[in-house]
């Protein structure tokens, strides 16, 4: 499961805003504009949690993502484009018999490839399986690196 401590910025009826300082990986990343954790800006991520009644804005707490929904994320984004490529390249070359087949399927593979992502960014982000889960709040003072950049003033 993976781990991280987030500030609570706002508390908006029954969800709470959690600003979480983006990892190393983050910033080196090169796709990070089709996560969809991915902030404003590149310094903080931002997760929309479920409101608890023992937390208030500005705390910070610990929030837990499952692995199978971290491997679930990662499979559709990454994996996805090379099944649509196969299915359409298929399609293309058995059904319709279109000249410049592979032309065609890169394209269709594009087109199709939105759509999966905004479909499942839509649907997949309700479900309480992909919703990142607070499990308490983290004590100010065992983290203090983390506390001077959460509540720095500039982000």
């Amino acid at each position: 499961m993976a781990k991280e401590i987030g500030k609570v910025t706002k508390i908006d009826n029954s969800w709470m805003d959690i600003k979480v300082p983006s990892n190393k990986g983050c910033s080196s990343c090169g796709l990070k504009s089709a996560c969809t954790f991915s902030g404003p800006d590149d310094a903080y991520r931002h997760f929309m949690v479920p409101f608890q009644t023992d937390i208030k804005e500005g705390d910070l707490v610990k929030l837990v993502v499952s692995d199978a929904a971290q491997n679930l994320s990662a499979l559709i984004i990454f994996g996805s484009p090379t099944l649509l490529f196969f299915l359409s390249y298929l399609l293309i070359n058995n059904y319709i018999q279109a000249s410049n087949s592979e032309v065609w399927s890169v394209l269709i593979t594009i087109v199709l490839y939105g759509i999966v992502l905004v479909l499942s960014n839509h649907w997949l982000s309700r479900l309480s399986f992909f919703q990142p889960k607070v499990t308490g709040v983290e004590k100010y003072k065992r983290n203090k690196t983390l506390h001077n950049v959460l509540y720095n003033n500039n982000h």
